[in-house]
């Protein structure tokens, strides 16, 4: 446990003022920003003024959605080719493994850096979601939005799709520094979010591949929510200690 967290100290030194740590709030802005800007050039003549409360569900739940289909699985295939990128570089893993620590204990701490970075992100989002409904409550009235947010609701949604994506977090993670190549990171992120938005719309295989688990906890009455909560959060656990097993065993050309 000491070895974790001097490793977990090292990799929160490295983070400071990086393009990873900023990334956490440039995605989340850019989401909430989008879906904002989309709804205040909407035309409202043909649509009802909603309930404030349901409005803010509606505003709520589209611009979760928006995040878990599109930008989530892009952030983690980008956050993890950023963080195993620190090492590869120079070939710092020859250093760290040289280190009198257990190699186990660097391979968890970048994992647990890229779930904390995953978690910062969608924490923002949160926070992101409300200041954007009440500026388009000012910016477009006719939307319905009013009275205080429903953050409870914003909590446990985002949440569960947090819990829902950490097998997907797990296997990037683990590519990124399993290959020293950041075009293999990269491309491998963005294959799997392509197939991951198509297999998300199967109702047959949607709910067993893991880039696309998050995306079956945002529909309107979710049918295979607690399989994907355990799936993603024990395919997770599982992926990580199988990595971290395999890592302290891989010998680092």
């Amino acid at each position: 446990m000491n070895a974790l967290l001097r490793a977990l100290s090292a990799e929160a030194l490295k983070l400071r003022g990086t393009l990873a740590l900023w990334m956490c709030v440039i995605a989340p802005a850019t989401v909430a920003a989008l879906y904002m800007l989309q709804m205040v050039v909407m035309d409202y003549d043909k649509r009802p003024t909603m309930p404030p409360d349901e409005a803010w569900k509606m505003y709520a739940q589209a611009v979760l959605a928006l995040w878990t289909i599109l930008m989530l699985p892009l952030f983690v295939t980008l956050e993890a080719a950023l963080l195993a990128g620190l090492e590869h570089a120079n070939q710092q893993w020859k250093h760290l493994l040289a280190l009198p620590l257990k190699r186990s204990a660097h391979y968890l701490a970048k994992s647990l850096a890229l779930t904390g970075l995953v978690a910062l992100s969608m924490l923002v989002l949160c926070l992101l979601i409300p200041a954007g409904g009440w500026l388009l409550d000012v910016l477009q009235p006719r939307f319905g939005i009013g009275g205080p947010p429903p953050m409870r609701f914003i909590l446990s949604h985002a949440g569960i799709a947090f819990g829902a994506a950490l097998l997907m977090v797990a296997l990037q993670g683990w590519i990124a520094l399993r290959w020293r190549s950041f075009t293999i990171a990269v491309a491998s992120g963005m294959t799997a979010t392509v197939v991951g938005y198509l297999v998300g719309q199967s109702e047959r295989f949607g709910h067993w591949y893991p880039w696309s688990m998050a995306l079956q906890t945002m529909a309107t009455e979710p049918k295979h929510l607690d399989f994907v909560l355990v799936a993603g959060i024990g395919g997770g656990l599982v992926v990580t200690a199988l990595a971290a097993w395999e890592c302290a065993r891989r010998d680092v050309a």
